[in-house]
């Protein structure tokens, strides 16, 4: 049989299509993993971070790991591209992160947002500040001082608020004075002890405590928010407080002025109540 010339032309065409123009490929496309450029006219590569949530728990510690490296070498210049951040501001990220290294894969993905725009023609100022509020972001509303101790002192009655202890939310303290130790207000006024004078009620008075249940005189406490919200208690001889909110306590006795304020003595011994404040059950 003899082929025509248009015959063996399109046979050596198609063979050479066959050959020369593979099939694409159909299956999904492997996201970038570590330093790439994102375009052509990118001035450095960026840290594209794994894919965590397709790893079994040990191989995803590692992979964070790698990751808060990864982005350190950038942020601490060493890449020598161009970036480089406030070493005091890097460490500090650095030390937050390592305090839950879960949240590295979030902060990871972020940065790379910002590492794309200003490789791509901007700069790095959003970048850094968002570098520098990351450790506040990262602990919001977070709290590391719970009140799992016990606390003494001495109560002073010839000054205003004594300490600022850090607590908890959530954390239930019971704050005590000693009643036995007696004191007094005035140069003739009675003798009284931390449960104040209850003759002398101090409610919608100028007093610092002044709700239901305040005596002139008695053991007082104040708690701050970490938003700078007071609120003052009566304590007396007892209180058991559950903390609303992350904040501090303290505490003083409820009076205004303190010049003639003046603790009993009798044969030499002169009473000092104490104050303990310590976990509650």
């Amino acid at each position: 049989m003899q082929y025509s010339f248009s015959a063996r032309w399109f046979s050596m065409a198609g063979l050479m299509l066959a050959v020369g123009c593979p099939k694409k490929p159909t299956g999904p496309v492997a996201p970038l993993e570590g330093w790439h450029k994102v375009s052509e006219t990118a001035t450095f590569a960026c840290y594209h971070p794994p894919a965590f949530s397709t790893m079994d728990e040990v191989q995803r510690k590692l992979k964070r790991a790698e990751a808060l490296d990864a982005m350190m070498t950038q942020w601490k210049g060493e890449r020598e591209d161009g970036v480089q951040f406030k070493g005091s501001v890097v460490d500090e990220v650095e030390t937050t992160l390592f305090g839950d290294m879960t949240k590295a894969e979030t902060v990871a993905a972020k940065n790379l947002e910002f590492c794309k725009t200003a490789s791509t023609g901007g700069n790095t100022d959003g970048w850094g500040s968002w570098l520098n509020q990351l450790p506040g972001q990262l602990t919001a509303g977070e709290c590391f001082n719970h009140f799992d101790y016990t606390m003494y002192d001495y109560l002073e009655i010839d000054t205003g608020w004594q300490r600022s202890m850090p607590i908890c939310k959530d954390d239930k303290v019971r704050i005590s004075g000693t009643s036995k130790d007696r004191f007094r207000l005035t140069d003739k006024g009675d003798w009284i002890n931390v449960g104040g004078d209850p003759g002398d009620a101090t409610a919608g008075s100028e007093m610092p405590c002044n709700i239901e249940g305040c005596y002139r005189g008695m053991l007082v406490m104040k708690f701050v928010t970490d938003a700078g919200v007071e609120t003052i208690y009566p304590v007396g001889e007892e209180l058991l407080f559950t903390a609303p909110e992350n904040g501090s306590v303290s505490y003083r006795i409820n009076d205004d002025t303190f010049y003639d304020n003046t603790w009993y003595q009798a044969g030499g011994i002169i009473d000092h109540a104490s104050v303990e404040i310590s976990p509650a059950k």
